[in-house]
């Protein structure tokens, strides 16, 4: 038998074979789609979605009529006080699943800059990383939507942790990313060569490429349609009486409004969790956080390109804390981000070093309760206050510098925070709990 002849016998054996018939019809509907690229025609905001932290949180935003003047962005480490905070200050139930405007702030910068009338929003959500920090930067702060000031919350604890190996395992990454191209973000995104080569892959296959499209679309569309039948599934409000660490529940992959209320008593326990964080902390060292780093550099470089002035807030922790990370960690990674806001010239705030923090103000080993958050917002605000680039970014460069009672101008010799919330009465929950 010639060559030929064999060529021939074996290419009619492969049109036969099913298997290669299945593999051509797959091959020719991915040529057909990343043609067509049906989901990367539409907005990418209307493709139904699973209902997690950041699609609330992202809807909540893009209904704003106009841009709130400053955005606070962080982890539920940030997020949480500022939440029972808003609950104790308005006196009511607040849910934070839509709820995102912070009053207190707003009330606070007030205070601090009189005259001033500004929109506070709070896009920190549960499990943030800075690389989600800057995607809600990159994809939400655009013509119409752009802050003037941007305050991010960190703690050393967001900057190392083994739960979270690389950007792209956060799901408010993950959903963010549909509103961009994320190609020029895959060194940092994806630092190994395997999770590369998936993205790789899944570039070149359209529908593994737009696998949480297509799911979030099936997903979405059989909810909405059974949503009649089944009823809503929730769980009952956050409230004082209730056992263990219920704030757990944020942590929860999708949620719905009304399920998590913040009650305005706050709560009234102390959750020792360290533990458990004890073991995600156990390998962090400086130089895991050179990523973090990275991706926290990229998001004040982008601040700046869209004309935002960025605050760097190190949230404090409470003594318990200081015994997760391993010795010496700790100042170590507070000590860099501090030498990197000094080289950006960007606002930066120890509020670690100001004393001003005591068990009192915490829920658990690293959540603050409604009076840490208002200490927290009024070191923000009288910051903002006597920040001559935050201030003037609010006012506009053609208004006069203005400080608040207390406040000295930035630029002033021996200017400091004045810690108002030392002399001020506690708050009616910061009695109520002892020593561990």
């Amino acid at each position: 038998m010639s060559a030929l002849s064999q060529i021939k016998k074996t290419a009619g054996a492969l049109t036969r074979s099913p298997i290669l018939m299945a593999l051509m019809v797959v091959v020719l509907i991915n040529v057909f789609l990343a043609a067509r690229d049906p989901f990367g025609r539409v907005d990418p905001n209307t493709i139904p979605s699973a209902k997690h932290w950041v699609y609330w949180t992202t809807q909540d935003y893009l209904k704003e009529s106009a841009a709130p003047d400053v955005v606070l962005l962080g982890s539920s480490i940030f997020m949480n006080p500022l939440w029972m905070l808003e609950a104790e200050h308005l006196n009511r139930k607040v849910d934070i699943v839509v709820e995102r405007h912070s009053h207190y702030l707003e009330d606070a910068i007030k205070k601090q800059l009189p005259g001033a009338n500004l929109s506070c929003f709070n896009f920190a959500l549960p499990g943030a990383m800075v690389s989600d920090d800057y995607m809600i930067v990159r994809t939400l702060f655009k013509e119409g939507k752009t802050p003037k000031v941007v305050v991010i919350g960190l703690t050393p604890l967001d900057m190392t942790d083994d739960d979270f190996y690389c950007a792209v395992s956060s799901t408010h990454y993950k959903y963010l990313s549909r509103f961009t191209r994320t190609r020029d973000l895959i060194d940092l995104a994806m630092p190994k060569p395997w999770q590369r080569t998936e993205f790789l892959v899944n570039e070149s296959l359209y529908l593994a490429g737009r696998k949480h499209d297509v799911q979030g679309s099936v997903i979405g569309t059989m909810r909405n349609e059974m949503a009649g039948y089944l009823g809503p599934l929730s769980a009952p409000p956050l409230i004082a009486t209730e056992k263990g660490d219920v704030k757990d529940a944020i942590y929860h992959d999708e949620v719905t409004p009304g399920v998590w209320l913040a009650q305005p008593v706050g709560i009234d326990y102390f959750n020792d969790n360290s533990k458990g964080f004890k073991k995600r902390y156990r390998f962090a060292t400086p130089d895991r956080c050179k990523i973090k780093m990275a991706w926290l550099k990229k998001c004040i470089d982008l601040c700046r390109e869209k004309n935002i002035e960025p605050l760097i807030v190190n949230v404090p922790l409470p003594d318990p804390a200081m015994t997760i990370l391993p010795a010496g960690v700790h100042n170590a990674l507070v000590k860099r981000v501090e030498q990197l806001a000094s080289q950006e010239k960007c606002a930066y705030l120890d509020l670690q070093k100001t004393g001003a923090f005591n068990i009192k103000d915490f829920t658990d080993s690293c959540h603050m309760d409604a009076s840490g958050g208002r200490k927290v917002m009024d070191f923000v605000a009288k910051e903002i206050g006597k920040n001559t680039r935050l201030s003037s970014a609010l006012l506009g460069p053609s208004q006069p510098q203005i400080a608040g009672p207390g406040i000295a101008p930035a630029d002033s010799p021996g200017a400091s925070i004045d810690d108002r919330s030392n002399s001020r009465p506690e708050s009616k929950l910061a009695g109520r709990r002892g020593a561990l």
